[in-house]
């Protein structure tokens, strides 16, 4: 299937998030013919409180189309205000009619009780939408993307693998094969046989040397930020809910959640091809 960054969608809250996640959707889609859609989502009513929320934002959505069409001409930019009492289904559901190439979404900190990102979980985006979500933090905006890192497990990601040859030709990046074992009895560990295949059709794909490390049983979000850290890795390619959640004191969270706002690594969620 033909990957492109042609048409991306990226939820704002008008907050140094929106400027990141523009950013770096400018980057990607790499300028001509792009197509960005700026979306925000206020709550259902009638008020007139609730009017002048609706044209504040779409006051601020047209100075934040001025600022990107000045800057790059050849961007187009198209602006949606949308009601709903859940920012996350909207999304899903918009993106269920756009059908975007990529979502992104920025993040400066972790999401408080107040947070417009309160609630707002990519790896639940990605997998409902099936639509790839980025997460960037505002210290990857001006970072360059040098090395992707991918962890395996035991059933080739196929969709994860054709991203990373995508984002790795477009970037001229490194990409580092994380191989995770999954279970404790080695009998029926598959991992050795799909590490193998991914390392090779990479390998084929990019012809350049791949690089790669392995760890034991654990969470593989755990792994994969651990292993990001040591290898100065600019960005993870995961599969959402199942790679990418975390537990803690403060209960699941998000991989990014985990990641300080001056990190330089985004978090790529991927869901894999359905299977018949």
């Amino acid at each position: 299937m033909a990957i492109s960054f042609d048409n991306i969608l990226i939820p704002v809250d008008f907050s140094l998030n929106t400027e990141v996640a523009v950013k770096r959707a400018v980057e990607m889609a790499g300028i001509e013919g792009a197509l960005l859609h700026l979306l925000h989502v206020i709550k259902p009513g009638r008020t007139a409180k609730h009017q002048f929320a609706c044209w504040t934002a779409e006051k601020e959505l047209d100075k934040w189309r001025e600022t990107i069409t000045e800057k790059y001409p050849s961007v187009r930019v198209m602006t949606h205000v949308l009601r709903g009492r859940s920012i996350q289904q909207m999304i899903v559901e918009f993106a269920g009619q756009l059908k975007p190439d990529l979502i992104v979404i920025g993040k400066s900190n972790p999401p408080r009780r107040w947070s417009f990102l309160r609630g707002l979980w990519p790896d639940t985006i990605a997998k409902q939408s099936n639509c790839p979500v980025l997460t960037v933090k505002p210290g990857s905006a001006d970072n360059r993307t040098r090395i992707i890192l991918i962890p395996i497990r035991d059933f080739l990601p196929e969709r994860k693998l054709e991203w990373a040859i995508l984002l790795a030709k477009k970037y001229r990046a490194q990409v580092h094969l994380l191989a995770i074992k999954d279970h404790a009895d080695e009998r029926d560990w598959a991992l050795p046989q799909v590490f193998l295949k991914a390392y090779y059709h990479l390998r084929e794909a990019l012809n350049r040397p791949i690089k790669y490390s392995a760890t034991g049983p654990q969470s593989t979000a755990k792994a994969a930020l651990d292993c990001a850290k040591l290898i100065r890795a600019d960005m993870i390619v995961l599969n959402p809910e199942t790679e990418s959640g975390m537990s803690g004191l403060a209960g699941y969270r998000h991989i990014s959640d985990w990641l300080r706002s001056d990190s330089r690594i985004q978090v790529l969620d991927v869901e894999p091809y359905k299977t018949n």
